[in-house]
């Protein structure tokens, strides 16, 4: 069907995403085997499992390699793939997301209703993924029974041994619709979303900024340069994220600001750098 869409488009510019490799292999199958003139250019976006996957050592670096350019989120993913590809690839983070038409709607059907019970409300960004330190969150809520944590995701991917210490005041949200999600998000005091991978760049992080809400979140440099303002970094552990959900208490106006201007901020870097890798690829 790829190929069928590319032969009948013609486009110039092809973006893929990776993984799955299949979709930058396709797109180059089309440039090489079916276009004869003025072949098109092919960008790979490549997210975390091109580069730590099993298909980063063969398939995934051939490719690469044959890509008019190669996009990363971060410097550390930067420099992994000069180190072991040969290869430069440009660095553009996440687009700031703007939620007005999600937080405007008049659909009370996709809210989501808060507990009245808490004190101090707290959104646990989550897909219950083998980087996430759930753990450390459940053991967190434990000792902070006057605050209630919104975990998101889907609960059949929750490692059932993790939930034994399952507090009253954790909820299991499942998945939502992504409306509801916003909403959510957007009603909780704070934004949690934790990852043990130093080269990451969590996107839960990136809906707390859309949303001008304080992060919590996983104490890398890589997070650190991007997200530094409006937030509170930590090493993963339940004493750390109990402390920074007291700090947050103590600061939320302030976080919340800092927030706003951080949103501003990189609102227009990313116009910028778009701008710039547009004339780079024409």
């Amino acid at each position: 069907k790829t190929l069928r869409l590319l032969r009948n488009e013609r486009p110039q510019i092809i973006i893929c995403q990776s993984p799955p490799i299949t979709c930058s292999f396709i797109a180059m199958v089309y440039k090489y085997l079916f276009v004869v003139r003025k072949r098109p250019k092919i960008i790979i976006d490549a997210h975390t499992g091109a580069i730590s996957g099993p298909w980063s050592k063969n398939i995934s670096k051939m490719i690469m390699k044959h890509a008019s350019g190669v996009i990363v989120i971060n410097k550390e993913q930067q420099n992994l793939l000069v180190k072991n590809y040969g290869i430069t690839p440009i660095i553009l983070e996440d687009a700031i997301r703007d939620f007005t038409d999600i937080l405007s709607s008049d659909n009370k059907k996709l809210g989501y209703k808060i507990e009245q019970k808490g004190i101090f409300n707290v959104g646990v960004i989550s897909s219950f993924a083998s980087d996430e330190p759930l753990q450390a969150v459940l053991d967190a809520a434990a000792e902070m029974p006057e605050v209630y944590f919104y975990i998101t995701g889907d609960k059949k991917y929750v490692d059932k041994s993790a939930l034994i210490r399952k507090t009253d005041n954790v909820i299991m949200t499942g998945f939502l619709e992504y409306d509801t999600y916003v909403d959510l998000l957007q009603k909780v005091d704070v934004i949690m979303d934790f990852t043990t991978d130093s080269k990451s760049l969590i996107a839960g992080a990136y809906e707390a900024v859309a949303l001008e809400q304080p992060l919590i979140t996983s104490n890398w440099d890589s997070i650190k340069r991007y997200f530094n303002k409006g937030t509170i970094y930590t090493n993963n552990t339940s004493d750390e994220i109990r402390k920074a959900i007291m700090l947050v208490m103590t600061k939320k106006g302030e976080l919340s600001e800092e927030m706003h201007q951080l949103k501003i901020e990189r609102m227009e870097q990313w116009k910028k750098k778009i701008s710039d890798y547009y004339n780079l690829f024409h």
